[in-house]
């Protein structure tokens, strides 16, 4: 399951609710959660790339690391 929207409109607290709801259910034990938080660009290079101000947007994220774990994830690595 995915969950989009805009900047601060509640993503992460919507997954952490459904992932609160679906462990509860024998069928789905185990239930990960995955942000797109740990894919942010470090402060220092948001800084370098005058991005501060567009924490949270796309262009403030290491989209090759994203894409990356994405693609592995699918393949099962």
């Amino acid at each position: 399951i995915s969950i989009a929207g805009s900047v601060a409109v509640g993503k992460s607290t919507t997954a952490r609710v459904l992932q609160a709801l679906l462990s509860r259910w024998p069928e789905h034990r185990r239930v990960e959660l995955i942000t797109t938080d740990g894919f942010l660009h470090p402060n220092q290079v948001l800084k370098e790339r005058g991005l501060m101000k567009k924490k949270g947007f796309p262009e403030s994220y290491d989209m090759h690391r994203l894409v990356k774990f994405v693609s592995d994830l699918k393949s099962g690595v």
